[in-house]
């Protein structure tokens, strides 16, 4: 029996496109590259997400390897980054919907410490029983002990949660170790549908 619904973040409770975002620092094709993937896509971007590693630190590193002109860019790109966080409409309604049926609800999301200023704006934050975030245990999805982790931090039964993630190995990850789940491809009428089917009493419509 499903009691906790567990959350990933981004793509998911907020909207982010990286392609929209990244071309709000930069105006051309050959430097959108280089920050999505010498930036975004950097392991110092996996460190700063797992805690070992501050922002200045990982500019710091980032910024040795790109072009000069890109420097204030970088820095700026860190400290600014998701500080303004599209909402999910659609999202939050079944947040809420879900939250009113008496499941509780939990955060888990790969992210950096800027979370604890930027969750303020996240309305489906505020329905959260537990948060977890991986820079304030030194672990990342889909690292099968970011999920013990997990379990053990809020108590949790892995048979009596259902997560909701963006990314296939995410959930095959929580599969693995027996939490059910299902890959959230931006569609809120397609995940209740999945809800429905897990036993979850949702509405059919969003």
């Amino acid at each position: 029996m499903i009691k906790n619904i567990v959350f990933d973040m981004g793509n998911v409770l907020t909207v982010y496109n990286d392609r929209e975002y990244i071309y709000g620092y930069v105006d051309n094709e050959e430097d959108f590259r280089w920050i999505r993937n010498h930036l975004c896509r950097s392991v110092e971007w996996l460190q700063m997400d797992r805690g070992t590693v501050t922002d200045e630190e990982a500019a710091a590193s980032i910024c040795r390897r790109m072009p000069v002109h890109l420097h204030k860019t970088v820095k700026r790109f860190i400290d600014e980054y998701r500080m303004i966080q599209p909402p999910n409409p659609p999202m939050e309604k079944l947040v809420e919907e879900l939250y009113g049926s008496g499941y509780d609800l939990y955060l888990l999301s790969n992210t950096s410490h800027r979370f604890r200023t930027f969750s303020q704006q996240i309305k489906s934050i505020r329905y959260m029983k537990g948060i977890w975030i991986s820079c304030e245990h030194g672990l990342l999805k889909p690292e099968p002990a970011a999920y013990l982790d997990f379990f053990m931090t809020f108590s949790l039964d892995p048979a009596e949660c259902f997560f909701i993630d963006d990314s296939p190995a995410n959930i095959e990850a929580a599969k693995n170790l027996g939490m059910k789940g299902c890959v959230y491809y931006g569609d809120v009428s397609e995940l209740r549908f999945f809800l429905r089917e897990n036993g979850l009493g949702v509405l059919q419509e969003a």
